[in-house]
């Protein structure tokens, strides 16, 4: 009988335990997502050179991991449409490592905003850019301009730019590839390891429609939603997959190297 009591007793405590690590995970920790977002605030300041504001804090604990994180997402207040975010440990101590890759991030926009207000002026927003950058080059301080470090470790970084372009109803295939050529030129300077290029063309009359409805769409938003509306050309170039498109930036010597990567679409294609 005793055996059994004590048996009884374990499953009870284990039980109630269980319980217990259940509602600390699940209820108190995201009872104090302000001090998470208080710890990114201070952090923010320090290592940032703009002000910032916190959009969103949101605790989470993968099942079979030992402790949680608080993923907090922002932007920068003068720049609302680039998001900024970083994860936070359950301690309240940022994770550094997540918050480099969103600035340097931030730092390559920043970067490719000229070309992209030149390419497609007043239509900036439907477009995104993204890098991949090698974990061993974290180890930079947080300081660091990303121009920097891709200069100092060329053909090492990748990065990524989809991207919108406004045009007129008598668009040619010939304009399509320049487009995507400005590109690969602007690219080529950046001593990269791999890119990607996507560039969809959407008619003037299509944007100038929707000015007075203000669709919140990213790029990709905006390419799924009206993807009937865009124009017949695309550029679509990648390097990464040397086996499909065996061919680097440094291959594309003229807009007429680009022709294998302009995808037409519609009757007849």
């Amino acid at each position: 009988m005793k055996t059994v009591i004590s048996v009884v007793l374990i499953i009870v405590s284990l039980s109630a335990a269980g319980l217990a690590a259940l509602l600390w995970d699940y209820i108190y920790y995201p009872l104090i997502e302000s001090k998470a977002e208080e710890s990114a605030i201070a952090y923010l300041k320090a290592s940032f050179p703009e002000d910032v504001v916190i959009d969103d804090v949101t605790y989470s604990k993968p099942f079979g991991d030992d402790e949680g994180k608080y993923f907090i997402t922002a932007h920068p207040t003068a720049k609302p449409e680039i998001e900024l975010s970083m994860n936070v440990f359950q301690n309240l101590s940022v994770d550094e490592k997540s918050f480099k890759k969103s600035k340097w991030r931030y730092d390559t926009i920043l970067e490719y905003v000229p070309l992209i207000n030149e390419i497609s002026p007043g239509f900036s927003l439907y477009a995104a850019v993204n890098m991949l950058i090698p974990a061993e080059l974290l180890s930079n301080p947080i300081e660091t301009k990303y121009g920097d470090i891709r200069k100092l470790h060329e053909n090492v970084t990748e990065e990524y730019l989809f991207m919108g372009v406004l045009i007129d109803r008598d668009f040619s295939e010939q304009r399509a590839l320049e487009y995507g050529y400005r590109v690969v030129e602007f690219m080529k300077k950046r001593g990269l390891k791999d890119a990607a290029i996507e560039i969809n063309f959407y008619p003037r009359s299509l944007i100038e429609s929707l000015v007075q409805k203000k669709p919140k769409f990213d790029v990709f938003g905006f390419r799924s939603e009206f993807f009937n509306e865009a124009l017949p050309y695309r550029i679509d170039f990648v390097t990464r997959n040397k086996r499909i498109t065996k061919i680097g930036l440094d291959d594309i010597k003229s807009p007429e190297d680009l022709k294998p990567f302009l995808i037409i679409e519609g009757p007849g294609h």
